[in-house]
């Protein structure tokens, strides 16, 4: 093989694996889910779904939020459970809900006992003043459900 002939079929093999990228991206940007626009109302019976009690305002919570972030657009949300995490009693799911922005479940996270503790940190989008509430459901069907309101600064993230 001469040089002109490796030049020639390298150029077609740099061409080759460019046009698979491109379109193996392309694939991947029609595969991803779009979030889901759910009313509050949904996204909350979605998430207590099979549960036999509900605790409002649950001392088992014990929630880190910033009363009125400068950012609506980053609001860390820290969530800790004092719950048993052993095989007969645990937390098997922590649900972050908002009460106004148009994708109203902001994450689910689920555990098992292997995780040792229930705990949850996470950065929420929030379009304007309202209530972040968080529930965590045990696997005998208790869900712990703790509000905060949430002040934003006029702009918010939309």
């Amino acid at each position: 093989m001469d040089r002109r002939e490796f030049i020639k079929y390298s150029s077609m093999a740099f061409a080759l694996s460019v046009l698979y990228k491109v379109n193996s991206l392309e694939v991947r940007a029609d595969d991803e889910e779009e979030a889901e626009e759910l009313p509050f109302s949904e996204a909350y019976s979605d998430a207590t779904s099979g549960a036999k009690k509900i605790i409002k305002d649950a001392k088992q919570l014990h929630l880190n939020i910033p009363d009125a972030p400068e950012n609506g657009l980053v609001v860390p949300v820290e969530v800790e459970v004092d719950h048993l995490m052993d095989k007969n009693s645990y937390i098997k799911e922590i649900h972050v809900l908002t009460t106004k922005n148009k994708v109203n479940k902001v994450v689910s996270a689920n555990y098992t006992p292997a995780n040792g503790k229930a705990y949850l940190y996470v950065n929420a989008k929030l379009g304007s003043t309202q209530e972040m509430v968080i529930l965590a459901k045990s696997n005998d069907g208790i869900v712990y459900e703790k509000r905060k309101k949430i002040k934003i600064a006029i702009g918010g993230c939309g």
